[in-house]
C-alpha cells in the first residue's frame, strides 16, 4: 500500500511532488503567479486569456485547461475547472498550494430574480450553499462570502466599462444538480418547487453550481475570490439566450479589468 502511495500521492508520504496530481502544473510553470480567473468550460479559457498580454496554454489535463498571460508584466493564470463543485474544490485547492491567493469566477447563470435580464451580469457577495461539497469542509451555519476586495474591483470595472445598467450585485444560489431547476423532473417535484419559491422570495439573483464553494474554501483558506456571472437562461421560463456570447464577453471583461485593479 505504501509503494502505491509513493507511486500516486507521493506528497502524502513526505516526497515533494513537483506537479500537482490534477492540474498537472508546478509553480514554476505558473511564474508563482497568485492571481487566478476560472470558468467551468475549457472553450471559454482562450477567449478571457486573449485579453491579457501574451497568453499560452501551459497544461490541459482533465478538464483543467490551463492559460498564463500578463497584465503590467504580473503573470496571471487562467483556467477551466470543469462543472460544479467537486473539481472546482480538487483545481483551486491544488493552485492554492502553489501559491494562488486571489481568484474570480467567470462564469454563466440561470435566472432567478425578476429584475435580472437575459445578458445582464451578476456580481455574487454571498451564496447559497445548496451542494455538498462544501459541508465536507464546514458546517453548515458557515457563510459563503465573496472577499470584499473583489467585490469592489469588480464594482470598480464595472463602472469603468459603462456597464451599470445592466449589472446587479448580491446573493447567488449554488447547488450541485443542474436539472434539478425543473422541479417536474424531480420525484418530490412539490417540495422541489416549494425551494426555488422560497430562494425567489428571498431576492436571490440567479442560480449557479460553483461560487459558494469557492467562497467557502478561500475563506477558509485565506485566499480573496469573487465571482461574476452573466445570466444567460430563464429559470422560470426555460428562455436560453440566443448570442450565447452576449452578456459572456462582458463578464470576461470585468473580471480582467477587476484583476488589474486587485494587482
Amino acid at each position: 500500500m505504501n509503494l502505491i502511495l509513493q507511486l500516486v500521492f507521493p506528497s502524502k508520504v513526505g516526497f515533494n511532488l513537483e506537479k500537482q496530481y490534477h492540474i498537472n502544473v508546478s509553480s514554476q510553470e505558473i511564474e508563482d503567479s497568485q492571481h487566478l480567473l476560472i470558468c467551468g468550460d475549457p472553450g471559454r479559457v482562450h477567449r478571457i486569456s486573449s485579453l491579457l498580454d501574451n497568453p499560452r496554454e501551459i497544461s490541459f489535463n482533465r478538464e483543467y485547461r490551463i492559460h498564463i498571460g500578463y497584465l503590467n508584466n504580473t503573470p496571471i493564470l487562467v483556467s477551466s475547472c470543469g462543472i460544479g463543485a467537486p473539481s472546482t474544490a480538487i483545481g483551486i485547492e491544488e493552485f492554492g498550494k502553489l501559491g494562488v491567493k486571489t481568484i474570480i469566477r467567470v462564469g454563466t447563470s440561470g435566472i432567478l430574480s425578476r429584475n435580472v435580464k437575459l445578458g445582464d451580469l451578476v456580481s455574487a457577495t454571498g451564496a447559497i450553499r445548496d451542494e455538498g461539497t462544501t459541508h465536507e469542509y464546514i458546517l453548515p451555519a458557515f457563510p459563503a462570502v465573496a472577499h470584499p476586495d473583489v467585490i469592489f474591483a469588480i464594482r470598480e470595472a464595472v463602472t469603468h466599462l459603462n456597464l451599470q445598467d445592466r449589472f446587479h450585485e448580491g446573493i447567488v444560489h449554488s447547488k450541485d444538480a443542474f436539472y434539478s431547476e425543473t422541479p417536474e423532473l424531480i420525484p418530490d417535484s412539490a417540495n422541489a418547487k416549494s425551494k426555488w419559491t422560497a430562494w425567489i422570495n428571498a431576492k436571490t439573483l440567479i442560480t449557479e453550481m460553483e461560487c459558494s464553494t469557492l467562497f467557502v474554501i478561500s475563506s477558509i483558506r485565506g485566499w480573496r475570490a469573487g465571482g461574476i456571472m452573466a445570466a444567460i437562461g430563464d429559470t422560470e421560463s426555460g428562455e436560453v439566450i440566443i448570442d450565447h456570447m452576449k452578456g459572456q464577453k462582458e463578464a470576461i471583461a470585468i473580471a480582467v479589468e477587476a484583476i488589474k485593479r486587485l494587482l
